[in-house]
């Protein structure tokens, strides 16, 4: 159905566009003003000031309540909306951006979700509300007697010293007589920090049963996980970092998925709610860790929460304390027959969380009133929408038996079927446990464990969700988890296969002779006599696999194994629309097409895939669909609390006798340091984060980042947005010369002193580039308009027109061996800067006696539009080129250039079906010499890995110094960089 040509307006600025999609993604693009009038509006519908009246009648004026009433629906159920694709073509552009909507963008927001019922308690109202607060009008820092005195307090509780360090740290003459604290002891310095306000308290409770005694009381420590919502939910940091109201995202006219809150989970939720209800999605993830193997083999298990509402960029960074520790569920140890102490163990977890999430199930079956950092008093609902485990406990939260999927009905021997078996919901699960109880007494252990695993139960009789609203389905809330369900079975079946079939020796070796780049890990020794492997060495090994077996693998191999890589990379976008999602299917059967092959070659020594990681991604699309993208449910979050919250204080804070109530103290103890580090730094400075929801005037308030580190206590470094410091360098040091600058895509950093200043000549002689002078009098010539280059064609390249020793306008070059290179994320929404990468174009030296050049791939005009629609079609329109020279002339205005040599994608081969990459090969002139010219850095759009091809045997002469060099044929390893891979398999573009 066609839409009708219409003109909207946006109600702050004089812009006009031809669809309402056009207006609110102009409103939400960080790169205008207006985000901020919109943001305001959001606020406002939330805390229903009567200024909100005003907001809403200059939007209704300007383009009426965004809804989609064209929609398509589709066989398979998903929606459609049909919107015009045209873009605004009467819209003017930012100077450093792309036509801003080049892509057309939509929101349907759920009508009628998470109103407001009236004024309840602020985040600043909870700070005054603390007994001390009178205290603290005088001197925010009570009880300590300074700001210096807390910084030195908080340090010392931090710094994992003992208590005996700290009283001998007091005791110095120096501290005593030049410092002066108000506090002489270690035992009175932690009595100061529990007067600091106190967020969720921990309790304690003993759990016992009857007849099946343990070798020490079962102790669970936990606080009450809604109090623990509840104080996420007011926290100043998430407030900026959170959305209340269900939506779906369409781009271009069809939906994509994001965070959980555009799902179609988050939405059927919604609607099962009262009109004005405010879904809190309930995010739970546990993990047991062990914290004393030489004393007692002693284990913890951590339970943490937190809200799926919270966008994943910050609930992912570690430093932002998102989940918050909950419970320390309890390990017993029975003393009875060994055949049944699993069962019971699994019953004390079960009723453990059933403890703990309490009055959560009771908010999301009957709505609880909780307020938001602003004081607004909203109806919330609790379901659980996602519990992050390891395969073994979310085989024990879904109550099913080892072997069998949590997931569907699948087991065993079913586990390498090539489709999906039939979903295993919690009402078959339920059905079979009460099938069971009719046949045994839940209490008759033995008799009903037998009958349980004859429908491969676990004898779990009350499962923790059976009574928690909206909660109900395993299959739905035990969402797939990369850390362990990607790059874990990677490393245990793709890294093991790979071994078998092409042999370690030789897999080191290829390995090993990669051209190291700055900020990888480099296996320089190989990885197969690695004995501790973490996530990051899992990462890093998946770059190289696919380029490192082909040709010595067999193709059939070399397929299956790159198609469970794309699996995993495309599963690790933050959107996945439909598209996307159908590639994943395809990739997936792909795999079950080739993996016989696997078994014939030597790399499998079983005869079947009886993987249940494998079966579990059978269900990662269908996830999707209901839960949004998979990476915010990964765990390297919850695996680095294990250390920091866990592991460090049992070794550093505990007598290493009774670990939990003194890791508990310690919890509670560095929470309230946390918070009041940040209430002091916002209360003692000039920053206005609104905490009373009163809207300040947004002009005036200083910008600030409210996740800073700085403002957390923490200490972990920031990824610096080379974008940002561009543009305030520039404006600051106007009489300074440029040493950042951007595109719209790429920031690039030089540093401010050259590593060398030298003639032309020597410059050419240093590099070994006999062609340079000439390559610089081209361009040269091209800048005047003297020569033009052909349309479509690469920007390295065409006939030499200059001879050696002709005149130039300058003798000198600044040239620098390393450029900072920040590229903006194109696959997620919003500007969204990603870690910068060092490029180097080092001259040969000890031990690079060819040099040090790393490559990148090149945009010919520098208008094009990046990354466009990707590149599934091919690289037209742009370059593989490796950096031989980072150089500036000493002319007049003269901008910073670089000498690159070209890469041609070989023509026999092109892009392999096998390993799906590009064969390349250096492109030479007539004379066999390697082809290079002068381009600006500006046509830089990402940096790009070329790895060697090896072919059956790799040449034993290389090494990492001179693979790049001595190699004849090489492949664009898509694999080093996911957003590279994104875009050039046009991933949600």
């Amino acid at each position: 159905m066609s839409i009708e040509k219409e003109v909207y307006f946006c109600p702050n600025c004089p812009r006009s566009f031809d669809q309402r999609a056009s207006v609110l993604k102009h409103l939400n693009n960080p790169r205008t003003n207006c985000i901020r009038w919109y943001t305001r509006l959001r606020e406002l519908i939330i805390s229903q000031e009567p200024e909100y009246a005003h907001y809403k009648a200059e939007f209704e004026e300007a383009l009426g309540y965004y809804q989609p009433h064209y929609v398509k629906q589709h066989p398979d159920g998903h929606e459609e909306m049909d919107l015009d694709h045209n873009a605004a073509s009467n819209c003017g552009t930012n100077d450093d951006a792309n036509a801003e909507e080049e892509d057309v963008e939509g929101v349907e927001d759920f009508r009628g979700a998470s109103a407001t019922y009236g004024k309840g308690q602020s985040f600043r109202e909870w700070v005054d509300a603390d007994k001390f607060a009178h205290e603290r009008t005088s001197n925010p820092f009570y009880p300590f007697a300074s700001k210096q005195e807390w910084e030195m307090a908080s340090f010392m509780l931090r710094s994992g010293m003992s208590m005996a360090d700290i009283d001998e740290f007091l005791s110095l003459q120096m501290v005593r007589e030049k410092l002066a604290f108000s506090f002489t002891s270690a035992k009175e310095l932690r009595g100061r920090a529990e007067l600091l306000p106190s967020g969720p308290s921990w309790k304690a409770t003993t759990i016992s049963l009857d007849n099946y005694p343990t070798k020490t009381p079962i102790t669970l420590y936990y606080r009450d996980a809604l109090e623990c919502i509840q104080a996420l939910l007011a926290n100043p940091l998430v407030a900026q970092h959170i959305e209340l109201t269900p939506k779906k995202l369409y781009r271009n006219g069809r939906r994509y998925f994001s965070e959980w809150i555009s799902s179609d989970g988050a939405w059927a939720m919604q609607a099962a709610l009262p009109d004005g209800a405010t879904l809190l999605g309930v995010m739970g993830t546990s993990d047991k860790t062990n914290i004393s193997v030489m004393n007692g083999d002693r284990v913890a298990h951590p339970f943490l929460v937190s809200l799926a509402n919270i966008k994943s960029n910050f609930l992912m960074k570690a430093s932002n304390h998102a989940f918050m520790m909950a419970a320390l569920l309890p390990v017993p140890k029975f003393i009875c027959h060994a055949d049944i102490r699993g069962l019971l163990e699994k019953r004390i977890l079960h009723h453990s969380l059933d403890i703990v999430c309490a009055n959560l199930k009771v908010a999301a079956f009957e709505g609880c009133l909780m307020s938001t950092t602003h004081g607004a008093l909203i109806k919330a609902y609790t379901p659980l929408v996602s519990y992050i485990a390891d395969t073994p406990e979310a085989a024990d939260l879904a109550c099913v038996m080892g072997k069998t999927s949590h997931l569907t009905m699948a087991s065993h021997k079913t586990f390498g079927d090539s489709f999906r078996h039939p979903e295993r919901t919690g009402a078959s699960i339920i059905s079979q446990i009460q099938s069971v109880n009719a046949k045994a007494d839940p209490w008759d252990i033995f008799r009903y464990q037998a009958e349980s695993k004859k429908l491969r139960l676990s004898g779990v009789h009350l499962p923790f969700w059976r009574d928690w609203s909206l909660s109900t389905e395993p299959s739905k809330f035990l969402t797939p988890e990369p850390l362990h369900y990607w790059h874990r079975q990677f490393y245990d079946h793709d890294f093991v296969w790979s071994r078998n079939i092409i042999g370690d020796a030789e897999l080191d070796f290829r390995l090993s002779v990669i051209q190291p780049r700055i900020g990888c890990r480099h296996f320089k020794e190989g990885a197969t006599h690695l004995k501790q492997v973490g996530g990051r060495e899992h990462r890093e090994l998946q770059r190289s696999i696919v380029g490192i077996i082909a040709d010595a693998a067999p193709r059939e191999v070399v397929h299956a194994i790159r198609a469970l890589i794309d699996f995993r990379y495309f599963g690790q976008a933050f959107e996945i629309d439909e598209d996307v999602m159908e590639r994943m299917h395809q990739q997936l059967a792909e795999f079950h097409q080739y993996k016989e092959h696997i078994i014939k070659a030597g790399g499998r020594e079983q005869d079947h895939f009886y993987i249940p990681k494998l079966e579990f991604m059978h269900s990662v699309v269908p996830s999707i669909r209901w839960a949004g993208v998979p990476m915010q449910y990964t765990a390297d979050v919850t695996e680095k609390a294990h250390s920091t919250e866990i592991k460090t204080p049992a070794r550093t804070e505990t007598n290493h006798k009774n670990y939990d109530p003194q890791i508990v103290r310690h919890l509670d103890r560095a929470e309230k340091m946390r918070t009041f580090d940040y209430v002091t730094k916002l209360l003692t400075s000039s920053t206005d984060l609104d905490l009373d929801g009163n809207g300040a005037d947004e002009e005036q308030a200083p910008i600030i980042n409210p996740d800073t580190p700085s403002l957390a206590g923490e200490s972990t470094r920031q990824i610096r947005n080379l974008f940002h410091a561009a543009k305030a360098h520039s404006e600051k040091y106007t009489y300074l010369e440029r040493r950042m600058f951007t595109t719209a895509s790429t920031a690039f950093c030089l540093n401010r002193n050259p590593n060398l200043c030298v003639p032309v000549a020597e410059a050419a002689r240093l590099f070994h580039l006999p062609d340079l002078g000439p390559a610089l009098a081209d361009y040269v010539e091209k800048t005047n308009g003297f020569v033009r280059r052909q349309s479509g064609s690469s920007i390295i390249g065409g006939q030499r027109h200059s001879r050696a020793g002709c005149s130039l306008p300058f003798t000198h070059l600044q040239i620098w061996y390393a450029i900072r290179v920040q590229v903006m994320s194109p696959h997620r929404t919003g500007q969204h800067a990603l870690p910068a990468q060092t490029l180097q174009a080092q001259p040969p030296g000890d031990p690079w006696m060819y040099g040090r050049y790393d490559t990148v791939l090149l945009s010919n005009a520098l208008d094009t539009p990046w990354p466009g629609k990707g590149f599934r079609a091919g690289l037209q329109g742009h370059t593989i080129a490796q950096i031989r020279l980072i150089f500036r002339p000493m002319w007049a205005r003269a901008p910073y250039l670089m000498y690159a040599q070209r890469f041609d994608i070989s023509a026999s081969v092109g892009r392999e079906p096998s390993s799906g990459m590009y064969v390349l090969k250096r492109a030479t002139r007539a004379d066999h010499s390697r082809l290079g010219d002068v381009v600006e850095i500006e046509h830089i759009r990402i940096p790009a890995e070329v790895i060697p091809r090896f072919g059956s045997q790799a040449d034993r002469r290389l090494t990492p110094y001179n693979s790049m060099e001595i190699s004849t044929q090489f492949r664009l390893n898509k694999y080093s960089n996911k957003e590279l891979l994104w875009i050039l398999e046009s991933v949600s573009l």
